[in-house]
């Protein structure tokens, strides 16, 4: 699935890096609901489902110009999830209890020793 934000074209569902194999602990959807959002006003849920029980890490992630990646804010760690959906809210807020900026973002969920991303976009009006 692909999003156009702010004229620019972004993948915002990457089920499967190119190396991976058919580990049924590996998730089956991911994405941000809603996709962009004012975090003065409202919050967002990173919403992903495995297709059997794991270990699963969340964060936020942004990245600049050379495509260096930031921690914006850690979602969860380790946690032991169940086979099905789950999702987390993000209220658009650092770890250090400031709201983010406006700009985009990558949700980022571990899955083992897999990686999974989708975009979100932050404004504020």
């Amino acid at each position: 699935m692909t999003a156009i934000l702010m004229g620019i074209s972004f993948s915002t569902f990457q089920c499967k890096p190119p190396d991976a194999t058919d580990d049924p602990n590996l998730i089956t959807s991911l994405r941000f609901t809603p996709s962009a959002f004012d975090s003065f006003k409202r919050n967002t849920e990173l919403r992903y489902s495995l297709g059997s029980a794991a270990i699963v890490s969340a964060y936020i992630v942004r990245r600049d110009s050379t495509q260096y990646e930031m921690l914006v804010k850690s979602l969860a760690e380790h946690l032991s999830e169940t086979k099905g959906a789950h999702s987390i809210t993000w209220i658009g807020d650092t770890d250090h209890g400031l709201f983010a900026p406006a700009g985009i973002y990558f949700g980022v969920i571990r899955v083992n020793d897999q990686r999974f991303e989708t975009i979100i976009q932050v404004f504020h009006f």
